[in-house]
């Protein structure tokens, strides 16, 4: 079984300026031959006797004409071969007829990464889409998370930068800026914007020609002109991604719903039988008055505690983009991040764990204290909550131009099929309904993931197994002035 080989872009260049150094020679020879012959004839045919002085004369004159000739052949070789060679028109055809019925990941990712870069030569190629439906992060199609480069957040410098070229951007080899690391590190030299308007829906990066000269200028033409088929392609790839997430969410939420009253019945349940039982006990025996008023009080505190945190949810429902308070003033992070693991150091020793905080000083964000505060709140409260035994860190530093917040626990891990749902409202996952002595409803991350981005931040699940989670939460950094640094030193 023979496989057919089709032509790439830089075959047929090269063969087209073979093809033409072949022409130009030949013609160029033939003319030299005639235009010699026709001034020996008429220098003999004007009475020039001498056969050393024709040939010298024909010679000479062959001279003169030999560097104007070979300029109008390579002129002409030029526009003839461009016509049927050197434009890439059949690949133009080829991929963009290939791309406006590509709407799954895998066969963008066999059309653009496995197969273009072959046909121009180029050692690797990767595809980042910006992954819905947060739209907070790029991932390279085809790639796992924790490779590097796979993964570039999208308020980061490195986006920022791409997002001003007007058509590609050049990478250096060796560049240290670090808005280029990400591409460096996937052995990338050219980038192509893949924009839907002006919103920058991918990028796609060349590795290094095969071609000692680099890309050549027909590559970078030809790569151009199909970015916009490229970037309706990945479109139409990111809601085919979106429209099957929320169809497996859709088959959900039958279960969800059941689950949520499950809970939340449950949850009642508890404070309101301690209600119950102690008005029984005071009904018969008055005396326990004492006794029993504490656990009357806790019983009201759980129920508080349970409408407040459903108003709550409800309250970031209705006030949505036109309401949200923005951010107002710089935070220091290791202040606030010692206040609130200080919070839970009684919930930590009785479980027999560890907690430690690993924040520089001097590091700061930019947002609103109280919606930080109750955000960071919610995702400690769960990584000790769901954690049986080792070490709960946090800590933080700053990456990509934005102050990343890691809290990472030793807990059971979160299961494939659920990470999706992690930050939706009332969902709790099973390993959590095992653990039947901690309540809760499922709104934790979930109102910390509309605090986070009422503040312009991201929040995400950085990685999770058996050995326990990572959540982060990035949002702008900011540098300190002279006198918040010594106001929070003396603090």
């Amino acid at each position: 079984m023979t496989v057919e080989r089709r032509s790439t872009l830089v075959d047929t260049y090269l063969r087209a300026r073979l093809l033409g150094m072949v022409l130009v020679n030949v013609s160029l020879a033939l003319v030299l031959i005639a235009l010699y012959t026709g001034l020996l004839t008429i220098l003999l045919w004007i009475g020039i006797g001498d056969w050393m002085t024709t040939h010298m004369l024909a010679s000479v004159g062959m001279a003169v004409a030999i560097i104007p000739v070979r300029r109008r052949l390579v002129v002409f070789s030029n526009w003839l071969l461009r016509l049927r060679w050197q434009d890439g028109e059949e690949i133009l055809r080829e991929f963009s007829a290939a791309l406006s019925h590509t709407i799954e990941p895998e066969a963008l990712r066999a059309l653009l990464i496995d197969d273009l870069p072959r046909r121009l030569r180029l050692y690797r190629a990767t595809l980042w889409m910006l992954e819905p439906p947060e739209d907070n992060m790029f991932v390279a199609i085809g790639q796992e998370a924790h490779l590097p480069g796979a993964t570039i957040l999208a308020q980061g410098t490195s986006i920022s930068k791409v997002r001003r070229c007007p058509d590609y951007l050049r990478i250096p080899a060796h560049a240290d800026d670090e808005w280029a690391r990400p591409f460096v590190a996937q052995g990338i030299g050219l980038l192509f914007p893949l924009r839907i308007g002006s919103r920058l829906v991918g990028i796609y990066g060349c590795g290094w020609s095969m071609s000692r000269r680099g890309y050549s200028p027909q590559t970078i033409s030809l790569l151009v002109t199909l970015a916009p088929a490229i970037a309706s392609a990945l479109e139409n790839t990111r809601a085919y991604t979106e429209i099957a997430r929320l169809n497996s969410q859709l088959r959900r939420l039958d279960k969800l719903k059941d689950q949520f009253i499950e809970h939340v019945g449950h949850e009642l349940r508890t404070p309101v039988t301690s209600l119950s039982l102690a008005l029984q006990l005071l009904t018969h025996q008055p005396e326990l008055m004492r006794d029993l008023s504490q656990v009357v009080r806790n019983s009201i505190l759980q129920l508080e505690t349970l409408v407040d945190r459903v108003l709550l949810l409800d309250h970031t429902f209705e006030n949505v983009a036109p309401h949200i308070r923005r951010p107002s003033s710089s935070i220091e992070l290791l202040p606030l991040l010692e206040e609130v693991a200080e919070s839970f150091m009684a919930s930590v020793r009785a479980k027999g764990l560890y907690l430690r905080v690993q924040v520089p000083e001097g590091l700061a964000v930019w947002g609103e204290i109280t919606n930080l505060r109750r955000a960071l709140h919610e995702v400690i409260d769960n990584a000790i909550r769901y954690s049986e035994k080792g070490t709960v860190t946090i800590a933080a530093d700053v990456r990509d131009g934005l102050a990343v917040i890691r809290v990472e626990d030793q807990g059971p891990g979160i299961p494939p099929d659920e990470r999706d749902l992690l930050f939706n409202a009332f969902y709790r996952g099973r390993r959590t309904r095992a653990l039947a002595e901690q309540p809760g409803v499922g709104l934790g991350l979930s109102l910390a993931r509309r605090d986070i981005e009422a503040l312009s931040g991201q929040i995400w699940l950085e990685r999770t197994g058996s050995d326990g989670s990572v959540m982060c939460v990035a949002l702008p950094a900011v540098e300190l002035s002279y006198e918040e640094v010594g106001r929070s030193a003396s603090a």
